[in-house]
């Protein structure tokens, strides 16, 4: 559900070819100053409270949340296309609300207030990356409103947005890497939400689920990447009701073998 947030702020990234330069990051980010004093008329450095984001909106038409931690907040660049991401998703929503709202009073039907809330979430950091969680919820009519999570990963020194898969071979080797790790983890989180015991005649929500139904999000350890989480929305590995589904994994060596070469530094060994 939430993949398509992320992949908008992907987008944004590859299509803005002004991507600013390490050095100037760290200018901005103070990294390189040692200064301790302020000349006359220079920009006073930004507060935690500026560098992090918390917008709600409310009205009759809509409820739109839009937030970031400092930790977002403090990558000038990064905080410019979450910025923008903002914008432009809240401009979506109103003229979506807008028209549906329209549509409902032309034929005698009521409104449903339209929601949007986007939540980004630092999962983990590394010397050469941030790992960033999009936690996104939705309603637009009908019984209930849908959320889940989409992941993506910062490079420092690049400054681009990758999605995390990309640090491997591929997907079906990622898989094949995991073995039975997964399937076993989820299914013992089933039988805990079930009362012990899986049905064997339903193969709708007891199958393992392939690899491009789950979301990819890379954990550290504050300095390598040792740690990898699956996460499956509702209605993937279990009905609406039993929620979402997470399964953390330790990175094994089976794992680390089929990351990139040139990324297997970041992983822990």
């Amino acid at each position: 559900m939430t993949a398509r947030f992320a992949t908008a702020v992907i987008a944004l990234c590859l299509a803005n070819a002004a991507c600013t330069s390490p050095e100037e990051l760290e200018k901005k980010t103070g990294v390189d100053g040692d200064k301790t004093t302020q000349s006359a008329g220079e920009e006073k450095p930004a507060t935690a409270t500026e560098l992090a984001r918390d917008i709600t909106e409310k009205n009759d038409l809509y409820a739109f949340s839009f937030s970031y931690p400092e930790a977002l907040g403090s990558v000038p660049a990064l905080k410019e296309r979450l910025d923008e991401q903002a914008n432009r998703e809240e401009a979506d929503l109103q003229k979506a609300a807008q028209q549906a709202s329209d549509e409902a009073r032309s034929e005698g039907f009521p409104y449903n207030r339209y929601m949007v809330t986007i939540e980004w979430k630092l999962a983990g950091k590394t010397d050469d990356w941030l790992s960033l969680i999009e936690n996104g919820s939705t309603y637009f009519g009908g019984a209930h409103g849908n959320y889940g999570i989409s992941s993506v990963l910062w490079n420092t020194g690049s400054q681009r947005l990758l999605e995390p898969m990309m640090l491997f071979e591929s997907k079906d080797a990622f898989a094949q890497a995991m073995g039975n790790r997964f399937c076993d983890a989820l299914d013992a989180q089933r039988m805990a939400r079930r009362g012990g015991e899986l049905d064997e005649g339903d193969d709708t929500f007891n199958r393992c689920p392939d690899i491009d139904e789950l979301e990819l999000v890379l954990l550290s350890n504050g300095t390598k990447f040792d740690r990898v989480m699956l996460y499956a929305a509702p209605y993937v590995a279990g009905p609406y009701v039993e929620g979402d589904y997470e399964v953390e994994l330790s990175v094994d060596d089976a794992i680390r073998a089929v990351v990139k070469p040139r990324y297997r530094d970041d992983f822990i060994s």
